[in-house]
């Protein structure tokens, strides 16, 4: 126990250490630039393994016979991540059919859940690839994986090329990757194919609405916390619904501490879309800094799997489990925390942590 609490002291000074450099020497990160693996890096070789089938008998993995392979990581607890988790498995049917046998698919289940769960899904033939058992999370550990569900796309000669997480257009991202790695693309188009969609004309209303975000976000990047408020009531005005100005009047209002405000706009966004990282970063925080740990932490381990998840999610986390003695999850976001932090040093801001003085 006094070695768990040394550990945990010595990681929490590191954090504040970084978390004091970064309010002295420049505006804090808000996310980790691109999705990452804890022990390998983009282009990095990753190490062939085997597991039992699931379902099944015999063993699959990760094996050096010249295919690309996707490498699929996911759990069926809680309830949140098997919605995510069942849908990317189906993903990966879809894209194993249309591949046919040129790329090796396979999900890796590294949950600590009923592993029956799944039975129903395959028999519905609605996933086809084979899933691997690794509930002692041997290969989750050995790689590195701190999100679920995952996708790891790697070339024939097993060099990591994707981390993509669940996201919308993960179908698209994935297949893509396929198509560049197999030859059927050439860089260019590969690259055309990464950059986001929404070039088309848009309306005179449109045009005001963007202008009033952007405004909003400079503002509060900056710091002008009663000016980004007013861009976003006013982009809130000119389109009603929209989810933007909503999301940025609760990060505002986060910003300069007034958490209960920020819960209810959080709320009201919460309506528009359930599964929004933003807000559920923003409602997790916000309910944790009023201290209701008990309908914070579900909602932050639903923002932890987000794409970029945010570096206040992450330590927020860790600082929850390791009041609740889980010091095995704790150690491992404090250490997520310490990478972010040191590799990004300096770039982006914090999206809720609040500035001296509130």
């Amino acid at each position: 126990m006094h070695s768990h609490k040394r550990r945990r002291f010595i990681n929490r000074l590191i954090i504040l250490a970084i978390w004091l450099s970064l309010f002295l020497i420049g505006p804090l990160l808000v996310q980790a630039d691109q999705p990452s693996l804890l022990h390998y890096k983009l282009n990095a070789r990753l190490p062939s393994f085997q597991l039992n089938k699931i379902g099944t008998t015999g063993q699959d993995g990760l094996s050096a016979d010249g295919r690309p392979s996707v490498i699929m990581f996911f759990s069926t607890t809680p309830s949140f991540r098997a919605i995510r988790s069942i849908k990317l498995a189906e993903i990966m049917t879809r894209l194993n059919k249309k591949f046919q046998r040129r790329v090796d698919f396979m999900a890796v289940y590294s949950g600590r859940g009923d592993i029956r769960k799944l039975s129903n899904y395959i028999t519905r033939g609605l996933i086809n690839i084979p899933i691997l058992d690794d509930r002692n999370q041997e290969i989750y550990r050995r790689y590195g994986v701190f999100m679920l569900p995952i996708a790891l796309v790697t070339d024939q000669h097993n060099r990591l090329r994707a981390i993509v997480p669940y996201t919308a257009g993960i179908e698209r991202i994935v297949g893509n990757n396929l198509k560049f790695i197999l030859g059927e693309w050439d860089l260019k188009r590969f690259k055309k194919s990464l950059r986001t969609r929404g070039n088309q004309e848009k309306s005179k209303k449109e045009k005001a609405y963007i202008r009033r975000i952007n405004y909003g976000r400079v503002m509060l990047a900056r710091g002008i916390y009663s000016a980004a408020l007013r861009e976003f009531n006013t982009a809130a005005q000119i389109m009603p619904h929209s989810l933007e100005a909503i999301i940025g009047r609760g990060q505002v209002l986060a910003k300069m501490g007034k958490w209960q405000q920020a819960v209810t706009v959080f709320r009201k966004a919460l309506k528009f879309n359930q599964d929004n990282d933003s807000v559920l970063s923003g409602l997790g925080f916000s309910l944790y800094k009023l201290g209701d740990t008990k309908q914070a932490l579900p909602i932050l381990e639903n923002a932890l799997i987000c794409p970029k998840p945010s570096i206040e999610v992450i330590i927020t986390l860790a600082d929850i489990y390791e009041k609740e003695e889980n010091f095995t999850k704790a150690l491992r976001l404090n250490k997520l925390a310490v990478s972010i932090l040191r590799g990004e040093l300096g770039q982006g801001v914090s999206q809720y942590a609040p500035t001296p003085g509130h």
